[in-house]
């Protein structure tokens, strides 16, 4: 088992944000985690993440704890996430933005940096032929030189998901990706995550609200409402859950 939160949760004051949750992810598993609004689905990547202590429980990665490390410690155990709303460097290009992810892989200093030193050179060479391939493998290579914030909406989501791949996770957290797409681009970013499941051998959870894409490419669910755990299995199941659809479907189908 790849990730497992073990009776996990989180208190803000009075409030209960996230209870008992039981995860388990399996290395490999593209799996989604889905809810109505206020449900304790960003919170919980939050947890993962590092950003949030649980105040309960525990969260393991690989078999070992990482609670207490950090976001930085997090993300050198190999996890990696993007967010609902894109967040890239819009001062920089998008080449750059790539590069500024691979920088916690190189061994040189800032003295060598500022001296420009041959190991310096060697491994920026190295983080520019690096960032070059990934951009060609997503079809962002004619943009390279643009600034992030020229691209439109649907290549800054594939340049966000590139960057997160340039760390090299074991772990991909994906923020609700479809979120402000037509039906079209998101029927291509399902296609997309799979691909990047398969091409990069990396395991992805992810939230969405957008069903189609959550039942098109998930196989394994687990569903959230009002912090707790309310229903886990495969879209199928999920699917004809009546305690989901009252919770949660029904209210989707209507809108």
């Amino acid at each position: 088992m790849l990730l497992e939160l073990k009776k996990t949760g989180i208190r803000f004051g009075g409030l209960r944000a996230v209870q008992d949750l039981d995860l388990s992810v399996e290395t490999g598993q593209l799996y989604g985690l889905i809810g109505p609004n206020g449900a304790g689905k960003t919170t919980v990547f939050n947890l993962i993440t590092g950003i949030y202590a649980p105040t309960e429980g525990d969260i393991q990665l690989g078999g070992q704890s990482i609670v207490g490390i950090g976001p930085v410690g997090v993300a050198t155990a190999g996890i990696a996430r993007t967010f609902q709303n894109i967040r890239l460097f819009g001062g920089l290009t998008v080449l750059e933005n790539v590069k500024v992810a691979m920088f916690r892989r190189q061994a040189g200093t800032l003295f060598e940096a500022v001296l420009r030193a041959p190991r310096f050179q060697r491994e920026e060479a190295e983080a520019t032929a690096a960032a070059r391939e990934l951009l060609e493998t997503f079809g962002l290579a004619d943009v390279a030189g643009l600034g992030a914030e020229e691209l439109p909406y649907g290549l800054r989501r594939r340049l966000e998901i590139a960057r997160a791949l340039a760390t090299r996770p074991r772990l991909l957290l994906l923020d609700e990706p479809a979120a402000g797409m037509n039906p079209s681009e998101a029927e291509s970013l399902m296609h997309l995550i799979r691909w990047v499941r398969d091409s990069f051998e990396v395991t992805i959870l992810l939230i969405e609200h957008h069903m189609p894409v959550v039942m098109g490419i998930c196989e394994r669910i687990c569903v959230l409402d009002h912090g707790a755990q309310i229903a886990v299995g495969t879209p199928k199941e999920i699917r004809d859950n009546p305690v989901v659809i009252e919770a949660y479907l029904g209210a989707e189908a209507e809108t």
